[in-house]
């Protein structure tokens, strides 16, 4: 994926809003009947959408349709029935300018992010590793988990926090009752379930769906529910390990704790990520087993959920090939009268009825009107926009798929038709650089005309 594309990181925003939307409406009215984990795998869902859903391959606009039909992508930019057309002079300055606002808000809250990040890890260096209780970390042997927790004691902090992806740290305040010793394993086993669950990382991951999609309040809204989520998730995870008779004693303390917390940073986990409300509310009205009508409604919300996601489209998406089209995998569709009539038009109203360009279309449209649909002379829509610094282009398929109805200034031969190859590999090399094409569907158009050289050349000299 380009993210310099605003419409591809705008397609992409949209798709992903729309589970967001999901999302939040299944938190509202299923929330005390799911497990929070479930709700975890929605965001993630929602943040690969986002981030990552964009195969490699073959890129092409779809905003249009969701059945994988190639837009009429030339119907805003029109071209000649030759291999290519310039679109432009130079780039486009209404694109250029959002590219620039949306690098200029990316920037702006990548520096806001690590300007917290940096202050709050300038605090934490002066914590010092734990002495003053030897039975935690013989607790935490006992968790095995696959990367070594160390545990560290600050005055900078008023409430126990976790950070650290690799290198998982227990952060605790230095006002610590070491004495309370079974509020002690509630705060550590909260703690222990954020490590975990690798919510350090799945912060990370946030934060960069946040400067990619600053101006997106949806995804904001994503990344406040999901830590909220995954403070519920750990408080699920140290019910189930001290047994629902302890829940009022985890409660008080979450109470207790909230109390003195003076903030959090976005890549930290503590305890105060949740509305105080919300978290006490889910500790006591939470059953300590899933019941069947949980797991029902857990397993529907998450088929209906990827129901959605894999009718969403990504800002690009792959076309499969297909076997009756040798070349582009079935994306050359012919355009109708109607069509390409609006086509002509808009380019005699642009450029002039005298244009010879509009000459030459209005020829080719006057030669689409006679053929009245039997198929002996069709015309064959773009392939694909092509931008570069200076100039955008449009690739004609006709040349490739039937060169016989390209008009020409001179006789189609051999000769000419190399001529036309040259031109259009050059194209596709250029594609391939710029990230719009693969090897492999190169070699598909250069082999079809070569097959078509092969033709043109047994051909009989009239």
């Amino acid at each position: 994926m380009k993210w310099s594309e605003p419409m591809n990181l705008l397609q992409m925003s949209l798709s992903a809003s729309v589970l967001i939307l999901m999302a939040v409406a299944f938190r509202k009215f299923f929330s005390d009947r799911i497990p929070r984990t479930v709700f975890s795998l929605l965001w993630l869902l929602a943040w690969w959408k986002l981030m990552i859903s964009a195969p490699m391959g073959f890129p092409v606009p779809a905003a249009h349709s969701l059945s994988g039909k190639m837009p009429d992508i030339t119907a805003a930019l029109p071209f000649s029935a030759g291999t290519w057309q310039t679109a432009g002079a130079g780039p486009d300055f209404g694109w250029n300018l959002l590219k620039i606002l949306w690098l200029c808000g990316a920037v702006a809250v990548s520096l806001y992010i690590a300007y917290l990040h940096a202050a709050s890890m300038k605090k934490y260096r002066t914590a010092i590793l734990l002495k003053e209780s030897s039975w935690i970390p013989m607790w935490l042997e006992q968790k095995r988990s696959f990367r070594r927790i160390t545990v560290r004691v600050s005055d900078e902090i008023d409430s126990p926090l976790t950070y650290g992806i690799f290198f998982p740290v227990i952060l605790l305040p230095k006002q610590t009752d070491w004495a309370d010793k079974e509020s002690m394993k509630l705060i550590l086993e909260h703690e222990a379930a954020h490590i975990r669950h690798l919510d350090a990382l799945k912060k990370l991951c946030l934060n960069i769906s946040c400067v990619c999609h600053w101006f997106n309040p949806l995804v904001w809204l994503m990344a406040a529910l999901a830590c909220r989520d995954m403070e519920l998730a750990c408080d699920e995870a140290v019910v189930r390990a001290v047994g629902g008779e302890n829940r009022k004693l985890y409660a008080d303390l979450l109470v207790e704790l909230e109390a003195k917390r003076a903030g959090i940073h976005l890549l930290t986990s503590g305890f105060g990520q949740s509305l105080m409300k919300e978290r006490v509310l889910h500790i006591m009205n939470r059953k300590e087993k899933v019941s069947l009508t949980g797991i029902l409604f857990s397993l529907a919300m998450v088929i209906s959920y990827i129901t959605v996601y894999g009718a969403m489209p990504s800002g690009t998406f792959s076309l499969n090939f297909r076997k009756d089209d040798p070349t582009l995998g079935g994306i050359f569709e012919l355009y109708s009268v109607e069509e390409y009539q609006r086509i002509v038009d808009a380019v005699k109203v642009d450029r002039g009825e005298k244009d010879p360009d509009a000459v030459a279309m209005e020829r080719d449209l006057n030669r689409l009107k006679a053929d009245n649909g039997k198929g002996e002379y069709v015309i064959h829509k773009g392939a694909f926009l092509m931008e570069t610094e200076t100039v955008m282009v449009s690739f004609n398929p006709t040349i490739v798929m039937r060169p016989e109805l390209v008009n020409r200034n001179v006789l189609l031969t051999a000769e000419t038709y190399r001529n036309d190859m040259a031109e259009v590999a050059e194209i596709l090399d250029d594609a391939i650089a710029d990230g719009f094409l693969t090897e492999a569907q190169r070699k598909r158009v250069m082999d079809k005309m070569e097959e078509n050289l092969a033709g043109i050349e047994s051909a009989p000299v009239p």
